[in-house]
């Protein structure tokens, strides 16, 4: 069970100290290796067990609401937030591994005089856990052919699986260092975000995030949209 967020992990960023530019720092590439079988995919990464969270959402997700809230028929912007294990006081907090999920309930809400993001974390899932227990995280832009990273990314959780190994052993991907956390090389963006306050709301967290740097990255593929994704 997650503790409490403890003072040290609300971390307040002024804009002294908020970098608010491109990153220019290079990123430490970790190479992907050949790409295997289909057969070997699925022997190699099974879901060995799901956690209780995502039960319950996988649950609610397969029976249809009949009067569905309005946003829900909008196409907004999928993100995945990238997260590491706390090294220190509360590393009994944190997942076992970094992680990276999806994320879609996430919007700006302030530019001046810092700018800042609100990301919804669903509660006791592992990249919670790890962006609570450091209060940091990586929020990451995909693009459209990203979308086949939903089911791994989305439906199955970091205590079960290596996310990583699977990115590169699977789909084949890269995965560089950004400010510390493993992310995906061809993303369409990163945007470090440390909190700033929690509000526990229901099955999410709310976390109100200062941006402290971001990263738009070159490379092919228009944004991913959750109209994009199958139905």
């Amino acid at each position: 069970m997650l503790s409490p967020l403890a003072a040290t992990n609300t971390h307040v960023v002024t804009p002294t100290t908020a970098r608010i530019h491109r990153a220019s720092r290079p990123v430490r590439v970790y190479p992907s290796p050949t790409r295997r079988s289909t057969e070997s995919k699925t022997r190699r990464h099974p879901v060995r067990s799901r956690s209780p969270t995502m039960v319950l959402a996988q649950a609610a997700a397969a029976e249809p609401d009949p009067n569905p809230p309005p946003w829900s028929s909008l196409s907004v912007p999928v993100y995945s937030l990238a997260t590491v294990p706390d090294a220190g006081p509360t590393k009994g907090d944190s997942a076992d591994r970094p992680s990276m999920n999806i994320t879609t309930y996430c919007t700006p809400v302030t530019i001046k005089p810092t700018r800042r993001l609100a990301v919804a974390l669903y509660t006791h899932t592992a990249t919670a856990r790890n962006m609570l227990a450091t209060g940091r995280g990586v929020l990451q832009g995909l693009r459209s052919h990203h979308a086949d990273l939903v089911p791994l990314l989305g439906k199955s959780s970091a205590h079960d699986v290596d996310k990583l190994e699977a990115l590169r052993e699977t789909h084949g991907l890269n995965i560089v260092e950004r400010w510390g956390v493993p992310t995906i090389e061809d993303a369409k963006s990163a945007v470090l975000l440390e909190i700033v306050s929690l509000e526990t709301a229901g099955d999410h967290h709310l976390a109100l995030c200062e941006v402290v740097d971001w990263e738009n990255i070159e490379g092919e593929g228009e944004p991913l949209y959750t109209g994009d994704l199958p139905k």
